[in-house]
């Protein structure tokens, strides 16, 4: 858990990461987590238990509780390394740990088969995409292959300090790199020319998806996953098997944002580990993002009026 690790400064290296072990924690992983196609009760249970530990006011039922979680979702403009931190006691931090872990945003996931038509890499900051890339690179070399890869990234100035990269600054013989990347899409064409992996991998035919940017509201907003997908569907991509690469705690939403957007699509995902580093908000974050893009998908329950409100229960 990461409140746990945090203590040993614990760091994953996706190089060194052991199939064995990472194949293992998977499927213990994904055999306790909450399938919300068919655990709907589980997936209420866990949430009201989440929002009552959090000692948030919240009505018992699902779509209700989908509503509440949305006070998490971050502000318009707003990026996740942005989020101010959450300060709760360290029992209270290890049972919401735990809540998360059992709804799937903790652990990582293995690709559920080893032949697919496209892996797609959804942007992040450029140590995510290189984080995403190693693990990419892992998985071939245990025999996971594909057929093209697709980068679905976009034109997000990248931020000091949340997209420094040492790959991206210096050659392998310490040379300045020049020019320097200025968005997303430059620091993904960067990473997929620098960051060690099989030649054989390096010589697929790779696609960079540069979705713009969009002005709303008096602000530039970046493109999301969805905005990514919709752009890369423009281009007239055939039908077949595609394995998301991502990490945690963005797995899950960004696994049913795929699926909802590419219908015609055999969907599978595989997620790196979630950074110990990772903060409780970014987590809170991405389990709205999930609940808010499941929200459509899910049966309608009866409504409930009682209404569980903050304090001991």
């Amino acid at each position: 858990m990461p409140g746990r690790m945090s203590r040993f400064n614990f760091r994953f290296n996706y190089q060194r990461f052991l199939a064995g072990t990472l194949m293992y924690l998977s499927m213990l992983s994904q055999a306790d987590t909450i399938d919300p196609g068919q655990h709907d009760k589980a997936l209420t249970l866990t949430l009201d238990e989440l929002l009552t530990e959090l000692r948030i006011s919240h009505t018992p039922n699902l779509e209700s509780m989908i509503d509440t979680s949305q006070i998490w979702r971050r502000k318009p403009g707003q990026e996740r390394w942005e989020l101010p931190r959450l300060d709760i006691s360290t029992n209270k931090r290890y049972r919401v740990f735990d809540l998360l872990e059992k709804l799937g945003l903790i652990a990582p996931v293995a690709p559920s088969t080893k032949q697919y038509d496209y892996a797609l890499l959804l942007g992040a900051t450029a140590p995510g995409m290189k984080s995403r890339l190693d693990y990419l690179a892992d998985w071939w070399r245990q025999g996971v292959r594909f057929k093209r890869l697709i980068f679905l990234v976009g034109q997000r100035p990248l931020t000091p300090g949340a997209d420094d990269l040492d790959i991206l600054i210096t050659k392998p013989e310490k040379k300045k790199l020049d020019p320097l990347p200025f968005t997303e899409t430059e620091a993904a064409i960067m990473l997929h020319q620098l960051v060690p992996m099989p030649e054989a991998m390096r010589a697929l035919p790779v696609e960079f998806i540069d979705t713009p940017r969009n002005w709303k509201s008096g602000l530039w907003h970046r493109p999301n996953t969805r905005d990514t997908l919709r752009h890369w569907v423009k281009t007239g991509p055939l039908p077949g098997t595609a394995l998301i690469i991502s990490d945690q705690p963005n797995g899950l939403y960004q696994k049913e944002v795929v699926k909802q957007e590419l219908p015609g699509f055999i969907i599978d995902l595989a997620a790196g580990p979630a950074d110990p580093a990772t903060t409780l908000p970014v987590y809170l974050d991405a389990l709205a993002l999930w609940l808010y893009n499941l929200k459509p998908v899910i049966p309608q329950s009866a409504p409930s009026k009682a209404v569980i409100t903050p304090g001991r229960h």
